[in-house]
């Protein structure tokens, strides 16, 4: 619920839009309870269908020592933060004013931003998505779970996903979506969301959320607050 108003309220913020209190805990209440729960149920109970030993709390959440974890995902929440940046940079002239040109509204929605993401959208992807196309690609093909091609397809498609779904906020930027927005989206988004998967897959859910979260404040804090 604090992730979905993190994410509410950030919205409203980039939007410009103002609302009452009231509407902005109903919109909360409505994504944790339409997106966030049942992709979680869905995570939790294809989890379910794991080997009983990948199956305890603490192996969906830390699945190394946590000192290593912590440093691995800090690690590469930097470096993903820093792909965006430069990329952003890169690519800044094929895209359109609307994009290019945003003004980013300041540390304080940026730290809820990152909250958000960092927690709703590893729950959406990674817990929900990832874990449920690997159980499905095993029952389907009738192959163990800890495969490691049926990972990394189960990966493809959820950072993917993943990417597609940032798309319509660009479009909301752009006033519609060109062919340069949308390819940038998903290689932006969908690289990330590869090493998401993968810091899931290995490290646990807690890891992935860190390095989302990391990712987001190097984007939406330090770069606007120190070198913009």
């Amino acid at each position: 619920m604090v992730a979905s108003l993190s994410t509410v309220y950030y919205g409203l913020v980039i939007s410009h839009r103002a609302i009452p209190l009231a509407e902005v805990l109903l919109l909360a209440a409505a994504s944790t309870a339409i997106v966030t729960l049942p992709l979680a149920s869905l995570g939790l109970w294809s989890r379910s269908k794991q080997r009983a030993e990948d199956l305890s709390l603490s192996e969906l959440l830390v699945r190394d020592k946590w000192l290593s974890s912590v440093v691995l995902a800090l690690s590469l929440g930097v470096m993903c933060g820093a792909f965006v940046v430069v990329s952003d940079k890169t690519f800044y002239d094929f895209l359109p004013v609307g994009v290019r040109d945003i003004e980013l509204p300041g540390s304080f929605p940026g730290l809820l931003a990152a909250i958000g993401a960092g927690i709703n959208e590893e729950i959406w992807f990674r817990l929900g998505v990832l874990t449920s196309l690997t159980a499905l690609g095993s029952w389907s093909l009738k192959i163990e779970n800890s495969s490691t091609a049926l990972f990394w397809s189960a990966n493809v498609v959820a950072a993917i996903l993943f990417g597609a779904a940032h798309l319509p906020q660009f479009a909301l930027m752009a006033n519609g979506l060109s062919l340069n927005v949308i390819g940038v989206v998903l290689l932006q988004n969908g690289l990330v969301g590869l090493i998401f998967g993968w810091l899931y897959w290995r490290q646990g859910l807690l890891a992935a959320m860190l390095a989302h979260f990391t990712a987001d404040i190097v984007i939406h804090v330090i770069v606007p607050t120190f070198f913009v």
